[in-house]
Order: structure tokens, then C-alpha cells, then sequence
């Protein structure tokens, strides 16, 4: 209970003094992690780092499938049409060549790392978490098109992301005594049936919520469970198949805006809320178990800076060759590319729950991803305020058709909430009446 209180006192802290140390850079995720580290520190090799490590699993699972749902639920297609081409070269293009980047690098700068072992890390270190860099999708001194296309990366590459690392897993273990061929159709099995899970939970949600709300069965204080119940029913309904919890969550996202229309924040809201709050918790626990993976070797540290300068800056200027945008903000947008929720969740879910047999990759690999994260959090939160006034300042010599002031949709996806409570809307609508669509 100690460290509960301790966690939660620290929030209390940064709610109080949050305009001074938002000016600063200091984000929430940068507290939970202090915090951690400094009881990491004093319980180093007690029973309670042991007991931490299983909470971390679940409340990591809960945080990225309340994530997962909201950001793939956000994504309204047809808004997107007209203003998706950045967003589509990061994913398309830039997504692909960050993991093959980073396998090869795992590879150099790693002693000893096989293949598979780097492609899993290429892949656990290669999603984007916008909550660690939140003033740079939501301040109005970044273009609109430059900040919904980060924002629209960090809340669909996760979800792109995790098939990659569950066929890895699938190899790994078919290596260590499964058949051959086996993880094939394990892999496939997973996938699929959370892909199914995903399409019934999420079009039937969307269906039943249509119907309640056209018939008046529905009032507005109850919508906030909508999205926490969808998610989770999802999460369930894949557990009981054997399909993968957050391709099934990813998944219910997509249908149900797909179904429904365009989803208003109010039934988003707090799903986005609540993953923020188990993300900090996460993060909290994360700092708790940093000290018993270092210290950190040479080579690890060498593999977490270039994952996160190289390994992401130069994919993305290759993804962003011809598009007219400056150099300034290819350099921008290649830097905002902070690591956080997912990839701890998914190294977790790839070093396996701790049963029979050794897990199927190195321990390094946990150590790179750990790094990674620790690094990211601190790096890109402390450069964040004054990497975008710097941006802006050169913003002001462009031209008035720069491709930078283009036009872009205004998409309500990640960061929507913790924008309207900081009073930064920076462009997002206003959440609009709750009616379906057709």
C-alpha cells in the first residue's frame, strides 16, 4: 500500500504544479518513472519487485487495449480521404524499413543477437506513443497536416505492429521444441480469431449502441462506458477463442466507427482517460523494475540511441522524399517518434508469462527494449516545449503555399482529451452531438 500511496501522491504533484512543469517538459510519464526508479532502488531484490512484474503484465494489457480501441476507434475513414498522404508514407512506408533498420542494426550492434531475436526488438521498439510528446499533437504553433499525421501514425502503428511481434513469438517457441512448421498455423490461428473477435464485438457494439441511441434508450451519462465495455468485452470474447487480445481490441476499434460513423469524443473520452491513468501506472512499475535489468551494456546503450535517432529519423525522411516539406520538418517529425506503452507491453507479451522453458529470446533483448523506453521518456519529453518553438520560429520563413500549411482533416484521435483539459485544443472540434451516422 506504501508504494500505491507513493505513486498516487506523485500524481497529485504533478496535477498541483503541471503548469510549471509542463513549461519544462516534465511530463507525467517522466513522475511515474522517477518515482519507480527511486523505489526500484530501495526494494532492489525484495519479494515486491517479483509481485510488481505480474501487475505490470495485467495492467499493461488493460492500458494498451483501452489504447488500442480508442486510437483505431478515433479513425474516421472517410474525414481521412483527401488529407491521408503523410500519415499513409509513415505507416506504409517509413514503419517498414524502421523495423527492417532496426533488425539490422540489432544484428551489428548487438553481440551474439540471431536474426529473429533482432527483427522481435526491431519490431517492440518501432511503435510511437504520442502521450510522451502530447504538445506536439495538440499545439497550435504546429501545423495542423504535420501534427494530426504524427497523430494518426502513434495511434495506428502499434495495432500494425503486434502481428509482427506475435509471428516472432510463434517462430521463437516453434524453435525450442514446437513443430517446424507449426508456428504457421499458430500464428495464423491467433491472428485470425482476433481479427474475428475484434469484428463481432465492435460491429455489434456499433449496431446495439445505433439502436439504443435512435430509440432514446440511452442517456448521456452512461456513455462513458461505452468505450471500456467494448474494449473489454472484445478482450474477452478473443481469450475465450484463442485469438489475441489486441489485435481483437485494435480490431472492435476499427469496426465500430466503421459501423457506426463517426464516433463522438464523449463515448471516447473516457476510455482515453483511463488508459492514460493505467499507462502512468505502468510506467510506474516499469521505473520499479529498471534497476534490476542494469547496468545497461555498451552495446545496448549504443542499439537504444540509434533506435531512436537513425533507425526512426532516416525511414521516415525516406517515406517523406517529394513531398515538398522542408527539411526542418521531415527533422521534426523524424524525431517525435517517442517509444512508450506499447513497447513495454509487447516485450512482455514476447518474453512469455514465465512458465516452462526458457523464453524464446535473449535477455538483451528485454534490456534494449527497457532502455529504449527509458530513454525515450526522458528525451523526448524534455525536448518536446523547446523542439516546437525552435519549429516554429522556422515556420515563419515558409511560403504562403508551403505543402506544410496544406490542408488537413481535423481528426479528434489521440491526445483529443488531454488537449481540451489542458485548454490547447489546437485546432480539434469540439465533440460533436451523439447521433449515428446513415
Amino acid at each position: 500500500m506504501l508504494i500505491a500511496g507513493i505513486f498516487f501522491a506523485g500524481l497529485l504533484a504533478y496535477a498541483l504544479l503541471s503548469r510549471f512543469l509542463d513549461a519544462r517538459g516534465v511530463t507525467p510519464q517522466i513522475v511515474a518513472l522517477a518515482l519507480g526508479i527511486l523505489i526500484g532502488i530501495a526494494v532492489a531484490g525484495t519479494a515486491e519487485v517479483l509481485i510488481d512484474v505480474e501487475v505490470l503484465h495485467l495492467a499493461g494489457e488493460a492500458a494498451l487495449i483501452l489504447c488500442l480501441f480508442v486510437d483505431a476507434a478515433r479513425i474516421h475513414v472517410p474525414a481521412l480521404r483527401g488529407t491521408a498522404g503523410l500519415p499513409v508514407r509513415l505507416l506504409a512506408i517509413g514503419l517498414p524499413l524502421t523495423v527492417i533498420a532496426g533488425t539490422l542494426v540489432g544484428v551489428v550492434a548487438l553481440p551474439g543477437i540471431d536474426l529473429l531475436s533482432a527483427f522481435v526488438l526491431a519490431a517492440l521498439v518501432a511503435p510511437t506513443d504520442a502521450a510522451l510528446g502530447a504538445i506536439v499533437v495538440s499545439s497550435p504553433k504546429v501545423p495542423l497536416r504535420i501534427r494530426q499525421a504524427l497523430n494518426v501514425e502513434s495511434g495506428l502503428n502499434d495495432g500494425l505492429v503486434t502481428p509482427l511481434v506475435l509471428v516472432a513469438v510463434a517462430v521463437g517457441a516453434s524453435t525450442d521444441g514446437g513443430a517446424a512448421t507449426g508456428w504457421i498455423a499458430d500464428a495464423a490461428a491467433e491472428i485470425g480469431l482476433g481479427v474475428v473477435a475484434g469484428v463481432v464485438v465492435g460491429a455489434g457494439g456499433a449496431i446495439l449502441l445505433r439502436v439504443a441511441l435512435q430509440r432514446g434508450w440511452s442517456v448521456p451519462g452512461s456513455h462513458w462506458i461505452v468505450a471500456p465495455a467494448l474494449a473489454f468485452v472484445a478482450w474477452t470474447v478473443a481469450h475465450a477463442l484463442g485469438g489475441n487480445i489486441f489485435i481483437a481490441a485494435f480490431v472492435a476499434g476499427l469496426a465500430t466507427t466503421a459501423t457506426f460513423g463517426e464516433v463522438p469524443d464523449d463515448l471516447l473520452e473516457f476510455g482515453e482517460v483511463g488508459s492514460e491513468l493505467l499507462g502512468l501506472a505502468v510506467f510506474f512499475m516499469f521505473g520499479i523494475l529498471v534497476p534490476t535489468l542494469g547496468p545497461f551494456e555498451p552495446a545496448v546503450i549504443v542499439f537504444a540511441l540509434l533506435a531512436l535517432t537513425v533507425v526512426r529519423m532516416g525511414p521516415v525522411a525516406v517515406s517523406l522524399v517529394r513531398t515538398g516539406l522542408t527539411p526542418a520538418t521531415v527533422a521534426f517529425m523524424g524525431w517525435f517518434g517517442p517509444r512508450g506503452l506499447a513497447s513495454i507491453v509487447l516485450a512482455l507479451v514476447a518474453i512469455g508469462d514465465g512458465g516452462e522453458g526458457p523464453p524464446p529470446f535473449p535477455p538483451i533483448v528485454v534490456t534494449a527494449v527497457a532502455l529504449t523506453v527509458l530513454l525515450s521518456v526522458v528525451l523526448h519529453g524534455l525536448t518536446a516545449v523547446p523542439a516546437v518553438d525552435a519549429y516554429a520560429r522556422r515556420l515563419r520563413d515558409l511560403p504562403e503555399g508551403a505543402p506544410e500549411l496544406d490542408a488537413a482533416a481535423d481528426l479528434p484521435v489521440r491526445g483529443l482529451a488531454r488537449a481540451k483539459r489542458r485548454g490547447t485544443q489546437a485546432g480539434v472540434p469540439d465533440a460533436s452531438p451523439i447521433t449515428p451516422n446513415g
